[in-house]
């Protein structure tokens, strides 16, 4: 098979967990904010207030009330999803890295308070803050996306920036969960030695399931307690293209420094 170009391979599977960003469709504008807030302004900036725990948080969450976490369980996909955005939600940050089988690596991290924020190194190294976005392009640096021009290094900025938003707003997760009951295989390790977890509980989809018409399979989702993600690795795949990407949360509800490429 071919292989998914390295910008597209991570967002795609990052979406299923985000890992969080912000918007509730696939459409290519700018998506609303996962909660209304003002803009910030300074340069490099972690949230203002201390974040809560992530097990702190999640308990709090109605969502996740009455959620069997037990070897053979089936939990309703809706009431799962719905639980998992809001779970992050709740957590108000974290950090997670993607691998794809293409060998390509990035590391994430993301915010919902003040405003939505997030930051991806690796290939396609972006920024998203508020209602602006940055990409950084080989040949160009640090390009901002604007819907209004016709650059092509600008509309492909767009491009790339809007897909983030897309693929990593939690209600797209609950979207693309809801497709599928989902079955409590048992609490098991961590695949990843540096996870925020070393034991979780492993989930399997009983069914197919997509994200905004992409066909994810071999999707295996490893939650903790908390309900929040500690790892997760499926492949994506479009016609004869195809990617397995992996998602290994490093940390929940920290605070974490988003760069303003305006400043760097």
């Amino acid at each position: 098979m071919r292989r998914l170009t390295p910008a597209l391979a991570p967002l795609i599977l990052a979406g299923l967990l985000l890992t969080g960003c912000t918007s509730s469709g696939a459409s290519t504008g700018t998506p609303p904010a996962a909660e209304p807030a003002a803009t910030s302004t300074t340069g490099t900036e972690s949230a203002t207030e201390p974040a809560a725990s992530a097990d702190t948080a999640a308990a709090a969450v109605p969502e996740c009330d009455g959620i069997p976490f037990e070897s053979g369980a089936v939990i309703p996909g809706e009431q799962l999803g719905e639980c998992m955005a809001a779970a992050m939600l709740a957590a108000g940050s974290g950090t997670h890295r993607v691998d794809s089988s293409d060998g390509t690596s990035s590391t994430v991290q993301f915010e919902w308070t003040p405003q939505f924020s997030m930051s991806a190194d690796g290939d396609l190294p972006m920024v998203v803050r508020g209602e602006n976005g940055w990409a950084m392009l080989p040949e160009s640096g640090w390009v901002q996306a604007d819907e209004g021009s016709t650059d092509p290094q600008v509309v492909l900025a767009t491009a790339a920036v809007n897909l983030t938003r897309v693929f990593g707003d939690p209600r797209t997760l609950g979207a693309a969960m809801a497709q599928s009951d989902w079955r409590v295989v048992d609490e098991t390790s961590v695949p990843a030695t540096d996870a925020v977890a070393d034991v979780a509980w492993q989930l399997e989809p009983a069914g197919a399931f997509s994200m905004l018409g992409i066909a994810i399979t071999d999707y295996q989702l490893w939650l903790g307690n908390d309900y929040l993600g500690a790892y997760a690795v499926g492949t994506a795949a479009v016609g004869d293209i195809s990617a397995t990407t992996s998602n290994t949360f490093l940390q929940w509800g920290e605070p974490v420094e988003i760069p303003d490429p305006t400043q760097l």
